[in-house]
């Protein structure tokens, strides 16, 4: 086994332990466990759920999550349940796991910003901009234009079963320039850094440009949907380019779950999805 899969192995044993010891406390029976992807959904969860009738926790990533899940479910542990982002799912109609609850569109990220949330963003960084209708309407347009061409590949990148692309500390200021509020994605510098900084970390990497380009042809064929499509660490990044102010897209990200409440949540799918598992299971999710 690599040290890279003993890691892995050895965190999901360790929160493993440590969650059973909080389900089997007494106090804890009638409490739900739920289980997220990372720190700063439990941030953003913490804010919606009851916390006297909820525990949450993360692992490092949606399979970390989905493995924990059905080792407890598999356990007896019924009040365990998983919140991951949808990714790719909903494009590609991805089989139903028991007790895995998704977001909406490909993330949480991209929830908030289909919210009231990303007004008062703008209230707060753009303020002179903050009654103009048409400005917060021309910036989301921007934004999704620029994002889904990265999100196309992002989904070729899915795909991959090896090969892969590495998207992490991507530059965004090198393929994207601001002017005035507005963003101008290239699309061929975009290609370029991407294959520039994978070859790096995977000098074995096979794929050329040509190969990108097919890519983004083909998947657009099979879909348009910007909010199952771009990514919401993308969207914020681009935000905080277009707003300027030395923001980045961790502020952005940050503003959008302090602004983000539970009256937004309560228009979502996942908020009726979880309040149907919620009844069925005689649970309590939420504060009333």
């Amino acid at each position: 086994m690599s040290n890279s899969l003993r890691e892995t192995a050895n965190e999901l044993s360790s929160k493993l332990v440590a969650i059973r010891l909080i389900l089997n406390y007494p106090s804890n029976e009638a409490k739900v466990f739920v289980l997220l992807e990372g720190e700063t959904d439990i941030r953003l969860f913490k804010k919606l759920f009851d916390l006297n009738k909820v525990e949450v926790d993360s692992l490092q990533g949606k399979e970390k999550v989905i493995q924990a899940l059905q080792i407890l479910l598999t356990e007896g542990y019924s009040q365990v349940i998983g919140i991951k982002d949808a990714d790719f799912d909903h494009l590609e109609e991805t089989q139903a796991i028991e007790n895995l609850f998704t977001t909406d569109y490909h993330d949480m990220e991209v929830s908030m910003i289909e919210s009231d949330a990303l007004q008062s963003l703008i209230c707060e960084y753009a303020h002179t901009q903050s009654n103009n209708a048409e400005f917060l309407s021309n910036l989301k347009k921007n934004i999704y234009d620029s994002a889904i061409t990265i999100g196309y590949l992002r989904w070729f990148n899915h795909k991959q079963i090896s090969n892969k692309l590495l998207f992490k500390n991507l530059d965004f200021k090198i393929f994207v320039q601001q002017n005035d509020y507005q963003l101008n994605l290239d699309k061929e510098k975009l290609c370029a850094r991407l294959l520039d900084d994978s070859k790096k970390k995977n000098s074995a990497l096979s794929i050329a440009s040509q190969e990108l380009d097919d890519a983004i042809l083909h998947l657009k064929t099979l879909s348009a949907d910007k909010l199952q499509i771009c990514c919401g660490h993308d969207l914020t990044k681009l935000i905080a380019l277009a707003l300027g102010n030395n923001l980045n897209g961790d502020k952005i990200e940050s503003a959008l779950r302090l602004s983000y409440s539970l009256d937004y949540f309560k228009k979502t799918n996942l908020y009726v999805s979880l309040m149907n598992w919620s009844s069925n299971s005689h649970k309590t999710l939420f504060a009333s």
